[in-house]
Order: C-alpha cells, then structure tokens, then sequence
C-alpha cells in the first residue's frame, strides 16, 4: 500500500496551482463524472494509477502544475512515485519530451493529446532526424508499408528511438519490445516514414517471422528497386546477392534497418552489422537479450486512455458519436492497440447498422469470441491488416503459446502459472507470492523466476516492478481461460486466495487486502457464476473485507450472496451461516440499526450453542458478538453479562494474555466506561493495551482500539494530558492501516476534538471536530448515530463560543437523527435532549430547557441509572433551572444530590465534579450560607485549576464566582 503520507505532496502542489481533481483526472486522460474519486484515491495513497497513465501524469506534473521550469522538485516528485507507485525512473526520452513541448495543455486544464497533429502543431522544434509528419524516403529504400493515417500517440517513443538511431557511441541499434498487438510494428513504419530521411543511404525493412526467408529478403534490397549494387545483380546466387548487400551495410554510409518480429538472438547475430554506418531498429516480444548483442531495448506499453479515444476517433470522426461511448470501448478493450484498430475498423465498417452502444454490450457479452476481435466486420469481411501480421487476437496469442515447449522444465512450469494467471484480476499486477502459492508444491524460486521471464519474452505476461510477478492483458486472459478445460487452474487460484484473505482478514490487514482487493473481486465473481462452496466462502471475505473498508452497501450484498449459496448447500442452520449472520448484524450495527442487528446476532448465537456447545471457540466469540450489540442498545447488564462469559471462555482456551482476551478486557473497559464506573473500567483497558504491546507482531487494528479506548477513558476522567498522547498514537496507527478517511480514524479524531474543548482550545476544537464531520458525511453519511454525535458535539463548541443559532441548527439536526435511528429511549437520544434544554437555557427559555431536562434525565434513569455522572449531569442542570428563577430552595435537594453522586463515581478531580462544587457554592451564596458557599468555591477553584490550568474559562469563571460571592 503506498504511503500517503508521502504522497501528500501532490496534494499540496496541485492545491498550491489551485487545480481541482475533476482538472487533474482530465489531465491524466480520465473521463466521466467519477473521474475525480480516482485521482483523489491516488493521492491518498488508496490506489495506484495504472502505468498507461505514466506519460499523461508527466505532462499534469509539468503543465497543470507548472513544474516544467523546475526540475528540482518534479524530479523529487517523481522519485516519490517511483517508490510508491512503483514507476519506472525518469528517463531522457522523458525530458526529451517536455524539451521539446510535445506535452502541451489545451485551453482545458491539463488535457493532453500525444498525436502526430499536437507535435505538429505546438510551434515546438523537433530534431532535424524526427520529422512532424511522414517524408518521402531516399532512393532505394524498402519500405512495404505506408504510413498509417490512424496512428497516434507515442510521443515519447518517438523521440527516444530517433535519438537513439543517431548515437555515435554503442549500443546503437534498439529493440522495441512488448506482447502481440502492443502496436511495436506500427512504431517502427511511424519510425521509417518520419526518421528515414535522415538516412541518406536508404531504409530497408526485413520480415524476421520466418528466419529462413530473410536471406531472401537481404538479397532482394540489392536489386534495381533497392540498391542497384550490380546491373546483373538479378543474374548472381542468393548467396552472392546477400554477400554483396551486407558488404554494403558494413560502409560507413548511414542507413537504417529495420527487423521486424525478430525473436531468435542467433538470427540478429547471424545478419546485424557490428561496423559501418548501419542503424537498426528492431521489433520483438523478448525483452531479454544477451550481452554480445549491441542493442537496447525500448518496452512498449498500452496506450493510454486519451490516446486510445484519438484512435477510436479517427476510425469514428462523426460527432454523433460521444466521447464517452470511445472511452466504454477503450476501456473494456484495456488500451491494446491492435483491439482499437479492430474495434474502429469494425465500427467504421458497420456504421450504418451498429452504433457503439450495441458494439460495447456485444464485447462484454462475448469478449473473446466477438467477430470483430477475429478480425471480420459486421458483414463477414475480412479487416484491414496494416502491417501484414496476424489481424486476430487469438492467432497472435497462439503465435506465443506456440513457443513454448511443454517438455521442458521452465516451459512447463510457464504453462501452469499462464493458466493460473488468466483467472486473476485481467490487467493488475499479481503478487509474485501469490501466484506462486497456486502451485503445490510452490516452486524453487530461480525456476519461478525462469518461467515468468519466460512468459515475458514470448509476450504474454507483461512485466510489473517490485513484488509483482506482472499482470495479464484482459483479452489474452480471456482466451487463455478457454484452455483450462478441466478448471484445475481457476481452482488453484480461488484456494490460494482464500487462504490468503482469511489470513489477511483474521489479521485485520487492511492495507495488504487493498492491494489484492481487485483480484479477491474478479476471483470471487467468476466462482459466484458457478455458485459452490468455494465461491460462499469467497464471497464472504470479499465482504468482510469491504465492511471494514467501509463500503457498507457492497459488503452486504456479498455476504448475502454467501449467505443464501450456504442455506442452499448446508442448510439455514449451519455452522457456516452463523458467520455469514454475525457479519451482517455488524454491518447493521456498523450503519447505527443497532435495534435491527441484535436480532442476526442472537439467532447465530443460537445455533452455534447448539452445534458447537457452549465452549466452543465460536461460540466464545458469537457471545462477544450478542454482547457488542447489547452494549450498543445500552442493555449494559445483558452486555456484562456476556462480556464475561466470553471472556471466561477465551481465558480457558487461550491463557488471560492472550489477542483474545485482549478484545474482552478492551470491551468490558468500554462498557464500564459507559456504565460511568470509571476506577473499574481503567485496569481493563489498561490490561488490553499492555497485551497489545508485548506481542511481538500485534493486531494493529485492534491494538489501535485498545488505544483510543484507553485514551477516551482518560478522557471521561478528566484527565486530558494522559488522553492527548494516546489518541494521537492511535490515530496514527489507524490513519496507516485504514487511511485518513476510514471512519475509525473519524472517531479518534473526535475525541481529539472534544479533549481541545475541555482543556478550553477552542479552534483546534473547532477544526478538529469540523474535518471529523467532513469525514463521517464523506465514510458513512449524515444519517448515521456516529454522525449525528460529532455533529452534536460541533453544535456544543458552537454554544460555548456564542453562536447560539449555529449550535440549536447542529443540536436540533442530531436529535432528529437518533430519534429516528434509535428511537427515544436511547442514551445518544438522552444526551441531544439534555444538550438542547442547555441551549434553551442559555436562551432564556426555562419552560423549553425544563422539557428537554425532564425528558433527558427520565431516559438516563431508565438506562444509566440514578447513580451515573450523565443522570447527575441532567438532575444538575434542572438545579440550575431552578436557582437561576429565584427558587434556591428548591434547587438545593437537586444539586446537593448531583454532588453526591459525582463525587462517589468521578472523585473530587473532575471537572463535572467541579461544576457541581461551583453550583453548591452558589445555591449556598443565595441562601446566605456564606462560609459553607465559600468552601464550595474554592474546592471548584482548586479542581479547575488543577486539572484545566489557571487561565481556562471555567476556571475563570469559578474564580468570578468565589469574588462574587465574598
């Protein structure tokens, strides 16, 4: 996963240059109305842009945000993504190509187009060997096929290869490599019609496809239409005629040679001139090629998205059709330029009867049976073939399977992992591992390395950086599924990602799931087609998965999917269901349906009693589970009462330092936290972090729960300098296994903000609370408890810096929430109730305030009970109602009792238990008890100051009330 915290650099530059994402997306070539959500997930480090977006993202980076003038930073840049993103280092072909102006913005920010007609156009000097478009060739050249008025692109490649024709140090011949249909023929005719005048001694093309025909085709450049080297040069032997023609490459006249489909090194060994003034360009699938051979090799990737829509458009000019349907199509073709060749000429052909809509439902119906990718139009005509070579995607894949000899060890070994390749996500890099772990047994590693090498060379597996052994194109993936008859492969790739995503998912590795989350979704939907066992349990990872990346909706389709293939197979009551019944009870209570999820929760902790018995395992976590939910409805004695349960049974099972125990102490210290009973809950959640901490590799997710909960307890106590330091670790952790925008990382964030509020910090407060909110809107949505307390909360900073208004909006909207939600008798509803009747109070209004204070403190009865800080809170502030109406008498009874109970559950240093020794004081003042008010007072002082500092406002305020008061 990259880190985001290194990629926040584009961030801030793009910011800096004020340009939007919807302008960076058009920039890179994206299009559609989402666009934006991609761009932004690369800056955050949740996705990595493909590497056809390479050149297009060089030109966003120079243009869009003007860092062509300063190659300091955007070489940094760049070296950021070579390390994150896993690109390939700045080369000079790239500062060839901003030099030359080539990567030009239009009139709309950042959009860019690498054809024939930008480079033309820009104004911009082009090297005297690189023509803007294509000249005549010298005298006595061979050269068998025209310019193709459809290229694009290739800009880059362009300048590359032409500089590199013209190097006067070796190597200076160049190998453009890449898998059938990469386009590597049509580069070198763009090549010899651009750069062949610079070649005064001639261009001469060679056909390498059948080595035993390029004598013939050495001989063939010497005669009258070629070189004219003898006027009987007709009348000598092929061997004489191929003599006479290489002795004339080895002058030091300048010429260029082009050998196209060159893939035997003996054969460019045999015919390539290692002296004179020859320069060849060669074309081939190998990328490797040994020492002895003088070349270099130029890999040829897809084309990017913009230059794919230039491509369809020059088959397509007509502006009936939109952008949009040229794009579905690049898109479902995956960039390849042969594909785009065969689609336009389809389209074109048919123009009159298929209109790009129906051609685009037609491809993904039938990918890799559709006649036009066979290379026919709609009328059963025969396609163009530009370049002479194989017009069918399936005969150039065959082509490539054809080199492979299945009785060789790494040939063999190529051909299983091809097969297992195919059934992974088409056009991802597969991790090297995990392709690997299909095999059983796994391979050596130097025969793995050998066969993937393998593949590479014949063009079939196009390579990838780092861990990743390479990745499919979507097409030859299609094809090569249809050569796994029995589905042994497909069955080999979903058992090793299960095993791997169980693993993962047990270990709440996010980040690592996010890398291979493309592969578990195309594994997972073509097993869900056959529907078996093995896809129930796939589907059931992918939405665990999803749940704890919070994408609520999707998740709870997989599993439902799992769920119903399980009721099918093992029946409603399985041990399999339960799980699938737990996991969407959490996605109910995940989305604040606390009331609707207890219920999935009891009944898969029924069955699990009943077919694993009480101390199964299972079981002990299926009564973690029903607690979870308990605790959620504030049925906390339920919630205890299964908390312990649990973890008696975890302890039995697994020792009392175990992860395991770990979870219920983190639990059983939440609820009691919630219960008010403070000194109990804090040697549980101390206990919980303490465990974290020992183990060697811990649970980051879950050690980063006992974190944030340690420091929310700390919070509740009033004691905020411990709070900081651990909800700023645990925000750190949870911002690197979830990114910045999870909503996990939105609750510790919260807590910051309410820590900031109490110690009086009023506009760190402010931001804090104010991106939180932004974050949840962004996670889970505005109609969402979660949502609804930090909006509360907000509305709370807003009542204590004045703004009254903004603070009854805030309040009233979160009221309105829970109530829907969770209905009246819960404690979130309780607090908005009890948060208002403080509004109505500061706006006077005593009758309003009293409603809302009677109807809090009847709900926190019912749930918290008398004795609880919150009930104390609220029967508090119907004391003050009462005192600030001239009735202190009758508001003493209240007060006296809210003291009471802070000070048995909170002690004397807290700063509710303050508020309380304040209030006491001032009843007390009103009924001239002047000595018994001051003491009230200067108790409230001494705890104010201790604990908030001597310059915080209630501290402040309390010192106001003492001088008042005397």
């Amino acid at each position: 996963m990259p880190d985001h915290r290194r990629l926040a650099i584009l961030t801030r530059l793009r910011k800096a240059a004020r340009v939007t994402l919807a302008q960076m997306a058009r920039a890179c070539g994206l299009e559609g109305s989402r666009a934006y959500e991609s761009v932004s997930a690369w800056e955050r480090g949740e996705a990595v842009p493909r590497a056809a977006v390479r050149t297009a993202f060089l030109g966003y980076l120079a243009h869009t945000l003007n860092l062509a003038d300063d190659r300091e930073t955007l070489a940094a840049v760049w070296e950021t993504l070579v390390h994150e993103w896993g690109w390939e280092p700045l080369q000079p072909a790239d500062w060839q190509l901003l030099d030359s102006g080539q990567l030009l913005a239009s009139a709309t920010p950042g959009r860019y187009q690498l054809t024939r007609s930008d480079s033309t156009s820009t104004g911009a000097p082009l090297p005297a060997h690189l023509s803007p478009a294509p000249v005549p060739l010298p005298p006595g050249s061979r050269a068998p096929f025209a310019p193709n008025p459809h290229f694009v692109g290739r800009a880059a490649e362009l300048l590359t290869i032409a500089g590199h024709l013209h190097r006067r140090t070796a190597p200076i011949h160049i190998v453009v490599c890449g898998p059938g249909g990469i386009g590597k023929t049509q580069l070198a005719i763009e090549i010899v019609h651009r750069c062949g005048h610079a070649f005064p001694g001639g261009v001469f093309w060679l056909g390498c496809a059948d080595p035993a025909a390029v004598p013939a085709a050495i001989a063939a450049c010497g005669g009258q239409d070629g070189l004219r080297l003898r006027p009987d040069f007709d009348r000598l032997s092929l061997d004489e005629q191929v003599r006479l023609v290489l002795a004339a490459w080895h002058e030091e006249t300048l010429r260029l040679l082009v050998f196209d489909s060159c893939e035997d090194p003996a054969l460019l060994r045999r015919w390539l001139p290692r002296r004179g003034g020859c320069r060849a360009l060669i074309t081939s699938q190998r990328r490797t090629w040994d020492a002895d051979l003088p070349v270099a090799t130029l890999p040829l990737g897809l084309l990017s998205r913009a230059e794919s829509l230039a491509l369809l458009r020059r088959y397509c000019p007509t502006p009936q059709i939109s952008d949009a349907e040229l794009i579905a199509i690049a898109a479902e073709l995956d960039d390849l330029p042969l594909a785009l060749h065969l689609a336009g000429s389809h389209l074109a052909r048919g123009a009159d009867t298929l209109t790009p809509t129906c051609y685009l439902a037609e491809l993904r119906a039938r990918l890799d049976q559709h006649p036009s990718l066979a290379g026919v139009d709609p009328r059963g005509r025969p396609l163009p073939a530009p370049t002479g070579h194989h017009n069918r995607l399936e005969q150039v894949v065959a082509l490539s399977l054809s080199r492979l000899d299945p009785g060789g060890v790494i040939d063999a070994l190529a051909c299983q992992l091809l097969l297992r390749a195919a059934w992974f996500a088409p056009g991802e890099p597969i991790p090297g591992a995990l392709l690997s772990a299909t095999l059983a047994p796994r391979p050596d590693p130097a025969l793995l390395a050998g066969a993937l090498q393998r593949l590479v060379d014949i063009g079939l597996l196009l390579d990838s950086a780092g861990a990743y052994s390479g990745r499919l194109h979507r097409l030859i993936a299609a094809f090569l599924r249809r050569l796994d008859n029995d589905g042994a492969a497909q069955h080999a790739v979903e058992t090793a990602l299960l095993a791997h995503a169980r693993m993962l998912n047990a270990a709440l590795d996010q980040p690592a799931l996010l890398r291979i989350q493309a592969h578990l979704r195309a594994v997972t939907d073509a097993a869900l087609v056959r529907g078996d066992a093995i896809a129930a349990d796939l589907s059931y990872e992918l939405s665990r998965h999803l749940g704890e990346i919070d994408q609520y909706a999707a998740a709870i389709a997989y599993n439902q999917r799992s769920l119903d293939l399980r009721n099918q197979i093992f029946g409603a009551d399985s041990v399999a269901s339960s799980a699938n019944l737990h996991f969407h009870g959490m996605m109910l209570d995940w989305l604040g349906d606390y009331p609707g999820a207890r219920p999935y929760h009891e009944r898969a902790l029924a069955i699990r009693r009943a077919r694993l018995g009480p101390d199964h395992p299972d079981t002990a976590t299926s009564v973690l589970h029903a607690g979870e939910i308990a605790h959620a409805v504030c049925d906390y004695a339920q919630a205890r009462t299964y908390y312990e349960q649990a973890l008696a049974a975890r302890i039995r099972h697994d020792g009392p330092d175990s992860p395991g125990a770990a979870e219920l102490y983190n639990n059983l210290g939440l609820l009691l936290n919630a219960m008010g009973e403070f000194d109990a809950a804090l040697p549980y959640a101390e206990r919980a972090v303490a465990i974290w901490e020992a183990h060697e590799q811990p649970n980051r997710s879950l050690q980063s729960m006992a974190i944030n909960n340690l420091g929310y307890l700390h919070r509740a106590r009033g004691e905020y300098r411990q709070a900081l330091p651990l909800l700023r670790r645990a925000l750190a952790i949870r911002e690197e296994v979830y990114g910045p925008m999870h909503s996990f990382v939105g609750v510790t964030r919260n807590h910051i903000g309410r820590v900031y509020h109490y110690q009086g910090r009023f506009e760190q407060a402010g931001a804090e609370l104010e991106a939180t909110l932004r974050l949840f809107d962004a996670a889970i949505g505005r109609e969402h408890p979660i949502t609804a307390c930090a909006l509360s909360n907000l509305g709370m900073l807003a009542l204590e810096m004045g703004d009254r208004a903004g603070a009854r909006r805030m309040l009233e909207a979160a009221l309105d929430i829970h109530r829907r939600i969770l209905g009246a008798a819960h404690r979130h509803t309780a607090r908005e109730m009890n948060r208002l009747g403080l509004l109505h109070q500061a706006f006077g209004d005593r009758a309003m305030a009293t409603r809302y204070l009677r109807a809090a403190l009847a709900v926190r009865r019912r749930i918290l009970g008398d004795l609880h800080h919150d009930t104390a809170n609220t029967l508090g502030h119907l004391g003050v109602l009462l005192l600030s109406a001239g009735r202190p008498r009758q508001a003493r009874p209240l007060l006296a009792a809210a003291l009471r109970r802070h000070l048995a559950r909170l002690g004397e240093r807290h700063p509710y238990t303050a508020r309380s020794l304040l209030r006491m004081g001032q009843v007390c003042a009103a009924l001239g008890e002047r000595e018994i008010s001051r003491d009230y007072l200067s108790r409230a002082l001494a705890v104010y100051t201790a604990v908030l500092g001597a310059d915080h406002p209630y501290t402040l305020a309390a010192r106001q009330a003492q001088v008042t008061a005397c």
